[in-house]
């Protein structure tokens, strides 16, 4: 099973943020940020929310807070992307609480090109943050208008999401557990349990596994230590837990997978 990964470094950052690409791609991620692509040539393919979609340009594709999404470049394309932090669209944010998107894929050529005015100009207004804010509310506001919400159901708050992802992200090489996660922020072990499935939709004793997972592998690809290793500084307390959980989420040892990323 692929997990998404959280991206803490983009989290931290907290800034709005604008780039254009060339045959751009993306694993499995997802953070607080709104998230606006554009697809300006070419084609795209597109997955968000387990929703998977060839889009040729104009198109737009939304993903709203922790919306898991991943896309690449079949053969060639240029995007943009516009990343909007939650404390820069506080009423967004709330008029979407408790919503996800019917479908997260714009293709009506109208709405894409009022979209892709909006991002020139917030890419032009950098130096101008009044501005700017007026043309990612007015971006924001078309999204509204073109794009149907549903209840999503379930207690999730954006901000104690947030804090649980960084802090498993700051701490999980100290072997942590879904009880010293709720004790940090004060709840029972139930609460955070049913809070974070909630939220994510997966449990919080799987996801603290495929962090460290992930580490595990960054560490065995340099080849500069072996398993043991690499299994203990990513905060695994056995290697038969380690085994363990590899084979559940690779389907292979830790050896053979290894060899067959290098083939």
């Amino acid at each position: 099973m692929q997990h998404a990964r959280f991206n803490a470094e983009r989290e931290r950052a907290a800034k709005i943020f604008c780039k254009s690409y060339k045959n751009d791609r993306c694993i499995f991620q997802f953070h607080s940020q709104i998230e606006i692509y554009f697809i300006n040539e070419g084609e795209m393919e597109m997955r968000v929310d387990g929703r998977t979609e060839l889009l040729r340009a104009p198109a737009v594709s939304v993903a709203l807070s922790y919306s898991t999404h991943a896309y690449r470049t079949p053969t060639s394309s240029a995007s943009s992307v516009l990343l909007i932090p939650p404390h820069v669209c506080e009423e967004f944010i709330e008029a979407v609480k408790g919503k996800s998107l019917a479908s997260p894929f714009i293709t009506d050529p109208e709405v894409c090109a009022e979209l892709r005015s909006c991002y020139e100009r917030i890419v032009a207004a950098e130096d101008k943050p009044i501005l700017r804010l007026g043309y990612i509310y007015t971006a924001l506001g078309i999204l509204l208008d073109a794009l149907a919400l549903v209840d999503k159901g379930g207690d999730a708050d954006s901000d104690l999401t947030s804090r649980i992802l960084l802090y498993i992200d700051e701490n999980y090489k100290n072997g942590i557990t879904p009880k010293d996660v709720s004790r940090h922020f004060g709840y029972s072990n139930s609460y955070v349990s049913r809070y974070f499935s909630s939220a994510l939709g997966t449990t919080l004793s799987k996801y603290i596994t495929s962090v460290k997972l992930r580490s595990a592998v960054m560490l065995m690809r340099e080849g500069r230590h072996d398993v043991t290793y690499c299994a203990f500084e990513s905060g695994f307390s056995s290697m038969r837990t380690f085994y363990r959980a590899f084979r559940e989420e690779f389907g292979s040892s830790p050896k053979d997978f290894i060899k067959a990323q290098k083939e």
